[in-house]
């Protein structure tokens, strides 16, 4: 899809008010319909049923007024159909009414009702922060991006409203989200309001984030890893850590993710923030969850450097039971794969090195090295092969349930004021993942209330 920017002028609205008498009657009846919907009845059928009959009422009523598409309620903060089909209609059964009224007028999506402040206020917006609804922003990405290109998104981008529905509320698939970057890859290079990317926004919610759709993401947008959020000035892996200490029903999907940033971005591992915590610190306190502890096994092979490294208000990995049990175990892992990568080497090249010698010192020499270094890589492979297995015994052992305990427990009060300088020294740490505020409009553009 194009990243170029589409401007179409949009429908003014007309105001309930310059209605005849028949048509502003007609008008009243479908808003006092939408308020009228059973949502509390005995059974789903009876909801969907009644649903569905609005449906045919809303449909077949601006067939025969299109007018009516255009309308906003004077009386009710500006209202039109769409918004309060979006706001008072909470089921899926009501997508095809939704979908009708933006095809007959799609600039309704961007009517800001009378109230709104400067953060959305309209029935994209809407849309994009429901549960049921925002299954819709694919398909409104697909058919109408120049409505995204719009000032009043631009401003207040609904994809985020989108990423941090989808974050929280586990019966919002992976599908739509996928669906809508494809259709409008602009969205990758947005910032909320409140300096977030999209990357950001979309890990650390309830809803554990879609291994495959992160790495779809990831390798559609590359350059949105290497970004952090001016909040709290935190990176990806550190977002996707918080979401794991914060939520146990966390899973294999969080250490995929892990895994994949260890791999294409290695330096995030080692990334620290204004209080020089790493994202390990964050986990320790909870490795009394399996996956949790996965995450920190991950973590210390790919750094094992972080093993003594503490930070403002965290302490270091060393100091906490788990990993004072499992490191050995994963320092031996290292060894004997640096030992078996050399013995690799030399039963590779020693017998390049000596294959023109007529020399029967050196030929003896080599094959005798030759069958040790064979017989070694043997011995590593079985020892290595185990390894796992004690590591597994290992976090076995510590399994259990959560603890109540505070990240700053035991922290030496002397070690804060020795690190207090910490803060001022990494204020310019902000090279590499500086912020554009590109993105950001002036206050010159007006939203243009209706």
């Amino acid at each position: 899809m194009s990243n170029t920017t589409t401007i179409v002028e949009t429908v003014t609205p007309v105001p309930n008010t310059e209605l005849d008498e028949a048509t502003n009657s007609i008008f009243h009846e479908l808003f006092d319909a939408a308020y009228e919907i059973p949502w509390y009845a005995d059974t789903e059928a009876e909801i969907k049923g009644a649903c569905e009959a609005l449906n045919e009422r809303i449909i077949q009523a601006v067939t025969n007024h299109p007018v009516l598409a255009r309308v906003v309620h004077k009386q009710l903060l500006n209202w039109s159909l769409l918004f309060v089909a979006c706001e008072k209609l909470h089921r899926e059964w009501s997508h095809p009414a939704i979908k009708f009224l933006i095809e007959k007028n799609p600039s309704a999506l961007l009517w800001r009702r009378r109230d709104a402040d400067d953060g959305g206020g309209t029935p994209i917006h809407a849309i994009a922060d429901h549960s049921c609804h925002c299954q819709l922003m694919g398909w409104i990405a697909e058919t109408y991006p120049w409505v995204l290109d719009h000032r009043l998104c631009r401003r207040h981008p609904p994809t985020f409203d989108f990423l941090d529905r989808y974050s929280r509320n586990p019966s919002c698939p992976a599908s739509p989200v996928r669906r809508f970057f494809q259709a409008y890859p602009k969205a990758f290079s947005q910032k909320s309001m409140l300096g977030d990317t999209p990357f950001c926004a979309i890990l650390g919610g309830y809803n554990e984030c879609d291994a495959d759709l992160f790495k779809w993401m990831a390798e559609e947008h590359p350059k949105g890893l290497k970004l952090r959020s001016r909040m709290g000035n935190m990176s990806v892996l550190v977002h996707v850590c918080a979401g794991l200490s914060g939520f146990e029903h966390y899973g294999n999907d969080t250490i995929e993710i892990i895994k994949y940033l260890i791999k294409e971005c290695p330096k995030l591992v080692r990334k620290q923030r204004g209080n020089k915590a790493l994202p390990i610190h964050g986990l320790l306190n909870h490795c009394n969850r399996r996956v949790v502890q996965n995450a920190v096994i991950l973590l210390l092979k790919a750094y094992p450097e972080s093993y003594t490294m503490h930070a403002r208000f965290y302490k270091a990995p060393s100091t906490f039971p788990f990993t004072q049990r499992i490191m050995p175990l994963i320092n031996r892992e290292i060894e004997l794969k640096e030992s078996i990568s050399m013995m690799t080497d030399v039963s590779t090249q020693l017998p390049k090195a000596t294959s023109n010698s007529k020399d029967s010192l050196l030929l003896g020499v080599s094959n005798v090295l030759d069958s040790w270094s064979k017989d070694r890589l043997k011995t590593i492979e079985v020892e290595l092969q185990g390894l796992p297995a004690q590591m597994a015994a290992v976090q076995k052992e510590f399994e259990g349930p959560d603890r109540e305990e505070s990240d700053m427990e035991d922290w030496d009060e002397d070690d804060d004021g020795e690190n207090s300088e910490w803060d001022d020294n990494d204020k310019g740490d902000e090279s590499e993942d500086s912020f554009d505020d590109s993105d950001h409009y002036s206050d010159e553009e007006s939203d243009g209330d209706y």
